[in-house]
């Protein structure tokens, strides 16, 4: 199990190692965590993530989902957790305890 502690900013593997996020996959993995299983479009996405300058077209969105799940899918080519709804945006589609 993944263990995120909101407060403290943490993210620890199952082996409760700290895995280090920068500011702005923390923030996405935890507006992910808050919306298990909502398909979240680009747009929603850059809104959640606030004070982020961003146009209709940009795909910064899909640099930062590929870095969050380099560091947090046991296989980024294949995710299970952030998974992409072709077309929409992406949803979260790991188990969640407690938010």
């Amino acid at each position: 199990w993944w263990t995120i502690e909101m407060k403290r900013r943490e993210v620890r593997d199952p082996k409760s190692r700290i895995s280090e996020l920068t500011t702005a996959e923390f923030n996405l993995l935890a507006i992910f965590v808050k919306r298990p299983g909502r398909v979240l479009s680009r747009d929603e996405l850059m809104d959640l993530l606030k004070g982020h300058d961003w146009t209709p077209m940009d795909r910064s969105i899909d640099g930062l989902v590929a870095r969050l799940r380099k560091k947090i899918e046991p296989e980024s080519e294949r995710p299970q957790l952030v998974k992409t709804v072709r077309g929409v945006g992406y949803a979260f589609a790991g188990a969640v305890k407690r938010v």
